[in-house]
Parts: structure tokens; C-alpha cells; sequence
């Protein structure tokens, strides 16, 4: 486990009266070494950010879905805009708000099951354009003892998402039937907006997973007075 915080990483104070424009300035000078991943602060490499799988099962509202993705990787995540970020010390709250103008995903799939009534089969490649994507993560802590020290752990993560369009084409569907897939495909894409809103609760469970994967790796290695001292 490391005991000291990386030396090119700005350090905040809590108590600090410009808390917030030093934590800016410091994500800021991060930001250049989040293409590559900051192993030292357990944040991946983020063009192409990799994740080995993500399963997705609804069977509620107009869609049954069980669908696998393998081998995901989304483009486009260094190129964000910063909205809003703020530290709320006496809260333990944190606040990050970014908007993408564009995430380009590909994976390997495989999905069974019906939306509004339709069957949807397939297993193949997929890719997803997401078009000008805002999204807001909120991180609520709670303190903890341990060694002597304090550290945090995360009780809350609550992330909300609005994106403008999106496009997504998924290979050999039905059995590479070209007629039925490019149908379907037709399907998804002149509905995504219904559709994006059914599959919300699980694009959102999706987000909470792959972002507590770093922090909780973080708050447990350093305490919160090198993170964030008095």
C-alpha cells in the first residue's frame, strides 16, 4: 500500500477559503495524464478507457433484456468540458459535473430478449455514438478509523446523465439475418430516446460500478488527511 501521495499531484486543504479553485487547478493539471491512466491514484488509462465486461438484465417496464458486453472500450473521454467541481468538507460531499461532446463505444455482445415487444437476439460486435453527453456525479463519504488514521469510505454515489443522440449499430443480429438486423437497427435508432430512458436505471448502475472501482481503491490506500489535510 503507498504512504504518500504522488509528487505532481497539488494537494488541498479542507479549510482552505479557495478550496474549490485549488481543487480545479489541481484536476487540471491532472487532466494530461488521464489519457495514459494515473496508476498511482488507481485511475485507468482513459482513451480508450477498458473495461473487461458489463452485464445488463431488465426485465420490467417495455424491455426483457439480458445482454453481455466484453471487452468495452470508450473513446472520447479526455476531450471533456468541466461544468462544476466542488468539495463540501463538512459533508464529506463531493461534486463533479462534466460534459463529453462525443464517446464512441465498441465491445463484443451478446443480447437476448424483447423491446416494446420486439425479440432482439444477436451475438456480434456493436459500436455507440453518444452525442454531447452531461453528466453529474455526487460522492457522499463517511469517516473511518483505521491504523490510527482517518480514512473514508464511500456510502453514496449518485450519478445523473443527458446526452443529445446517440447512434448504435450491432453486428449479427438474429442470426446474421442481414434483413431482420438492419431492421432492428433502424428500430433502435429511430426509438433511442425511449429506449435510452427504460434502460436509464441500469446505464446508471453501469456508471456507479466503474467509478467506485478507483475510488474505493483510493479512499482505502491514502488517509484523508493526505488526501485532503486540515
Amino acid at each position: 500500500m503507498p504512504d504518500q501521495l504522488p509528487s505532481f499531484l497539488k494537494v488541498c486543504h479542507r479549510n482552505a477559503p479557495d478550496l474549490d479553485t485549488c481543487v480545479r487547478e489541481s484536476y487540471e493539471e491532472l487532466r494530461p495524464r488521464l489519457i495514459e491512466g494515473i496508476p498511482e491514484l488507481y485511475i485507468p488509462a482513459m482513451e480508450p478507457l477498458v473495461v473487461p465486461q458489463v452485464k445488463m438484465d431488465q426485465d420490467s417496464g417495455a424491455i426483457y433484456l439480458h445482454s453481455v458486453y466484453r471487452n468495452v472500450k470508450v473513446t472520447g473521454i479526455s476531450k471533456h468540458t468541466v461544468n462544476e467541481l466542488r468539495l463540501e468538507p463538512s459533508k464529506l460531499k463531493f461534486i463533479l459535473s462534466l460534459t463529453f461532446p462525443k464517446l464512441h463505444m465498441e465491445s463484443d455482445y451478446s443480447i437476448k430478449g424483447k423491446i416494446m415487444m420486439m425479440p432482439l437476439l444477436g451475438d456480434g460486435h456493436c459500436n455507440v455514438d453518444l452525442v454531447n453527453i452531461t453528466m453529474r456525479t455526487e460522492l457522499i463519504g463517511q469517516e473511518y478509523k483505521k491504523n490510527g488514521a482517518n480514512f473514508l469510505k464511500i456510502n453514496t454515489v449518485k450519478v445523473k446523465y443527458e446526452l443529445s443522440d446517440v447512434h448504435i449499430h450491432l453486428d449479427n443480429l438474429f442470426n446474421g439475418d442481414k434483413a431482420l438486423g438492419d431492421r432492428m437497427n433502424e428500430f433502435l435508432n429511430e426509438n433511442w430516446k425511449a429506449l435510452a430512458e427504460e434502460v436509464r436505471p441500469l446505464m446508471t448502475k453501469a456508471l456507479v460500478d466503474i467509478l467506485r472501482a478507483s475510488v474505493d481503491k483510493l479512499f482505502a490506500s491514502f488517509s484523508y488527511d493526505h488526501l485532503l489535510p486540515k
